[in-house]
């Protein structure tokens, strides 16, 4: 999220930036070199300049498995449950920070000896006399790196300005979504679609993404943490609201091919191995089933806890600040907004209907909108929101000044509060996706 508050015709930055560091995933290492499915693999990687890395791995068909490592000056371990139903053969391990100059790479076996699978590349030798496993390659595609997918590099943190950067953080947690760019008869490019992620509660966390293509989108968060209620939504040019969902983060570079596995192996050691692997399966699997992360439900976002009520955003106060509590209760925000709020107006720009926001008698650019916010989320429809019980409406907050999130630029901020910072029973938004999710650490 850039944030950038525009006074007097200079720039200055107000909140945290992502600036690309150079930021490159220089060597990954596991804790073993092979694996059964089912297994846990342990990941160590180092990698200058990143707080964040990410870590898949991939066959030649599709990705496998993968994890989000925090790291700590330079180095950072992390866990890969691998699925118990993967196919034996080589996989590739990638790991690759958020600025993915380079990426480190490593071949890495899986052998499933419960599971006969199509996609099987694996020769077994069996052996009865050496006190240890082995496991060898035929050598194809060992010789120089042509077993290497073309890589995909997600775009670099736009800059917008260069004066008084201060790294409020330097780096957060990626997020990806699908957009569904045909929608209703019309067909959006990536270059007419908005994309946002928010986090529901009484402070405003509001991220724009960046459209990698005209249907995936990007989002950079930093400074969440923990399981947090959000939303995500994509406004196309015409004003409507185009069906998104959130999708893995990872890149999925998928190597071209991969060598033939053959594995030298000694049948008692690998069923011990075997039933060890299916003993932790168990008793992980309570772990498992709590760490299932919301799902599309408009009431899963009561599943979080919203953080307490705080005016002050970007680190400045509001230009105005209305508690309802100390006015004549109206029925809906229409009422509140004519008879308390003067300083807002509907408008129509390129044909769809908006809130405005004016800073006491000041001319200012009408081709931009506002950004209209309701415990966090953006608002499309202003008749849904004019319509809304204003009993429940704790705080309106006004912030006149010109802001910047990614791509998006504003005139002001119109943000209303509810009571329970949740939503509360707020007609849901068409199209968009509230899900809980687990930002790492």
């Amino acid at each position: 999220m850039l944030v950038i508050k525009m006074s007097n015709k200079i720039l200055s930055l107000t909140a945290a930036m992502v600036i690309a560091l150079s930021t490159f995933a220089a060597s990954v290492e596991t804790d073993r070199a092979w694996y059964l499915a089912g297994e846990a693999m342990k990941v160590s990687v180092t990698a200058d300049n990143a707080l964040i890395a990410y870590a898949e791995l991939c066959d030649t068909h599709a990705l496998a498995a993968g994890v989000v490592i925090g790291m700590k000056e330079g180095h950072g371990t992390g866990t890969i449950e691998l699925p118990s139903d993967l196919h034996s053969g080589y996989y590739v391990l990638s790991v690759y920070t958020r600025d993915d100059a380079h990426v480190a790479q490593r071949l890495v076996a899986v052998v499933n000896p419960l599971h006969k699978n199509v996609d099987d590349d694996i020769r077994w030798e069996k052996i009865t006399h050496p006190d240890s496993l082995s496991y060898s390659s035929t050598g194809e595609g060992l010789k120089d790196d042509s077993w290497l997918g073309t890589g995909t590099s997600l775009p670099t943190a736009d800059l917008v300005g260069q004066k008084d950067i201060e790294e409020r953080e330097s780096e957060g947690h990626i997020i990806k979504a699908r957009i569904r760019n045909v929608y209703d008869g019309n067909t959006f490019t990536g270059s007419q679609i908005c994309p946002s992620l928010s986090i529901i509660g009484k402070q405003i966390h509001y991220f724009e993404g960046n459209m990698v293509n005209d249907s995936i989108a990007v989002f950079r968060t930093f400074g969440i943490y923990g399981k947090q209620p959000l939303v995500l939504s994509a406004m196309s040019s015409t004003g409507a609201s185009l069906p998104i969902e959130m999708i893995s983060p990872f890149a999925s570079l998928l190597p071209k091919r991969l060598p033939h596995l053959v594995f030298h192996y000694k049948r008692s050691e690998v069923e011990a191995r075997s039933m060890d692997m299916q003993r932790h399966q168990i008793a992980i699997a309570p772990a498992k089933r709590e760490l299932k992360l919301g799902d599309d439900a408009d009431d899963s976002a009561e599943e979080g806890v919203p953080l307490d009520y705080d005016r002050t955003v970007f680190g400045i106060q509001p230009d105005l600040t209305y508690n309802l509590d100390e006015y004549r209760q109206f029925f809906t925000i229409r009422e509140v907004l004519i008879e308390y709020v003067s300083c807002v107006k509907k408008a129509k720009i390129d044909g769809v209907q908006y809130l405005t926001v004016r800073k006491g008698d000041e001319v200012y650019n009408n081709a931009l909108p506002t950004l209209v916010l309701i415990d966090g989320m953006p608002v499309f429809d202003i008749e849904r929101l004019l319509n809304y019980d204003a009993r429940r409406i704790h705080y309106i907050n006004i912030y006149a000044d010109k802001f910047t999130f990614g791509n998006g630029v504003y005139n002001g901020i119109l943000s209303f509060i509810t009571r329970s910072g949740r939503l509360t029973n707020y007609p849901t938004e068409p199209n968009v996706q509230y899900l809980v999710y687990d930002f790492p650490e």
